[in-house]
């Protein structure tokens, strides 16, 4: 399985969905701020990359996020 498709899964799994609407707010899947941190964390152990406060701070969508998070594994 690619990057892309792992991610997707990762992503669909924490939001509990079976589809991405990419353009949907990270508030839209229930997704706070502190979720969205927590699941960071987990990426970064599980793909040993680090996020920056500044690179995160912004996320609005679940597009921007899940484009930051493959930016760093690929």
């Amino acid at each position: 399985m690619d990057k892309k498709a792992e991610l997707e899964n990762l992503i669909k799994t924490k939001l509990h969905v079976e589809n991405i609407d990419r353009d949907a707010t990270l508030a839209t899947y229930g997704l706070d701020s502190l979720d969205v941190v927590e699941f960071l964390l987990d990426l970064e152990d599980k793909y040993s990359v680090a996020f920056a406060a500044d690179e995160t701070k912004d996320l609005k969508t679940v597009g921007e996020l899940f484009d930051l998070i493959l930016s760093k594994i690929k």
